[in-house]
């Protein structure tokens, strides 16, 4: 399958989603490439990224935990509490097996969209970035805005005001951290 072939195959599953995850998904593509001209990324594969990131999120828990058994995904406590965080190791498993994609960047863009992880490249902080600050959520939260400001020439300035908003929001909760996203910001802070 060439490069052109995947996405369009992608763009037909993302117009399968439930219409709202499908705008959203069309908003972090819109968003993905936005910032790729910004920060010197390449735009092709930030769409590819952003177009796979959410194919598995529309999934129940229950759904989310089968699947993750089946494609031989691995579970983690937080994820066993919070199935939502496999949707994309999930996302990264079907663009290999379904479409082809073997650009690990790409993948790990994917898998690491929502957690943010140790050592991210450029595109996975684009693609953590242009997930969270997308129009429709940079609207309804104070904190995204921020970091949608800081994302116009900072990125790794909105990936840690995004990670400074999830675990503040985290600990508000009572939800656990996962593990990576704690990687992430300690790496950050330089801790």
């Amino acid at each position: 399958m060439t490069a052109i072939d995947t996405v369009a195959e992608l763009q037909r599953a993302v117009a399968r989603l439930p219409s709202g995850l499908r705008d959203h998904v069309l908003r972090v593509v819109d968003e993905a490439q936005r910032l790729a001209l910004l920060h010197g990324v390449d735009t092709d594969r930030a769409t590819l990224a952003a177009l796979g990131h959410d194919l598995y999120r529309g999934l129940s828990p229950a759904e989310l935990l089968d699947e993750a058994e089946r494609a031989g995904v691995d579970i983690g406590d937080a994820a066993r509490s919070q199935p939502i965080l496999l949707h994309g190791p999930l996302a990264a498993s079907e663009l290999t097996a379904r479409y082809g994609v073997t650009d690990a960047d790409v993948l790990a863009a994917a898998r690491y969209h929502t957690t943010a992880r140790a050592g991210m490249s450029r595109l996975e902080r684009l693609l953590f970035v242009a997930d969270k600050i997308e129009a429709e959520k940079a609207a309804h939260e104070p904190a995204l805005a921020a970091a949608r400001e800081l994302a116009e020439t900072d990125l790794d300035a909105a990936v840690r005001r995004i990670l400074e908003f999830q675990v503040a929001r985290a600990v508000e909760r009572g939800w656990p951290l996962h593990p990576d996203t704690v990687a992430a910001r300690d790496e950050l802070l330089g801790g």
